[in-house]
């Protein structure tokens, strides 16, 4: 498994889908090297596959097996229109999010991470996400205070490391 060249693991992701068409589409959108790897995919209960497989992410299509995966993985549960209208990088923004939700920060805290650590500026982010950049000056501050660190270099550093320490367990 390749790291991307600003130090970042793939993404694990195990994708849940009734419908093997909309599954063979998700596969092949989360099929981005360096982003994500998809570890592989189900028609139903995902359980035996996390148990198994130990993805960081489970994208489901039903929010019913949600609860029992709790405290394996974080879960990434799609709208009905997602599959259809998620553009490849924003499912996996979104995935990654989830796997980076463990540190204590909500997925929109996440998502700001995960661009800060990309190295784009507070303007850039807010661009990005449709936001002000007051908003976005807000969101760095309560990652800073969440993850205890006191400056954004520190806070890349943290945000790195973390997935690749939870790949390698």
């Amino acid at each position: 498994m390749g790291t991307m060249g600003d130090g970042r693991e793939p993404v694990r992701v195990l994708v849940v889908h009734a419908d093997a068409r909309t599954r063979a589409d998700l596969v092949g959108r989360f099929a981005i090297p360096g982003e994500t790897v998809v570890v592989g995919d189900t028609p139903a209960d995902p359980l035996p596959h996390v148990l198994r497989l130990r993805p960081d992410v489970v994208v489901l299509d039903d929010p019913a097996f949600a609860p029992a995966l709790d405290k394996r993985c974080r879960v990434l549960v799609l709208g009905a229109d997602l599959p259809e209208a998620g553009e490849p990088m924003d499912l996996i923004r979104a995935v990654r999010a989830a796997a980076k939700a463990g540190l204590g920060l909500s997925a929109r805290e996440a998502e700001v991470m995960d661009l800060i650590a990309s190295g784009r500026s507070n303007g850039e982010i807010a661009r990005e996400l449709y936001l002000s950049e007051k908003t976005i000056k807000n969101h760095v501050n309560r990652i800073y205070a969440k993850l205890g660190v006191p400056n954004r270099a520190v806070a890349i550093a943290l945000w790195r490391g973390v997935l690749a320490e939870r790949v390698l367990d």
